[in-house]
């Protein structure tokens, strides 16, 4: 009696071991990315003169 083999489902682990680390590095290259391209320049605001608030009469 011989022992047909089972068909095999799913992907190998070895495929799926490889893919994590992957998947890691593409994340992080689609952060950096987001933020180079969502990053604003922001024009700074004189602040408020309160020098004659600020001295007493």
């Amino acid at each position: 009696m011989v022992k047909e083999p089972k068909p095999r489902r799913g992907m190998p682990r070895s495929l799926i071991y490889a893919l994590i680390p992957a998947g890691f590095i593409v994340m992080v290259v689609v952060m950096v990315l987001g933020s180079w391209t969502g990053q604003t320049e922001v024009e700074p605001e004189p602040a408020p003169d309160t020098s004659e608030a600020a001295a007493p009469e």
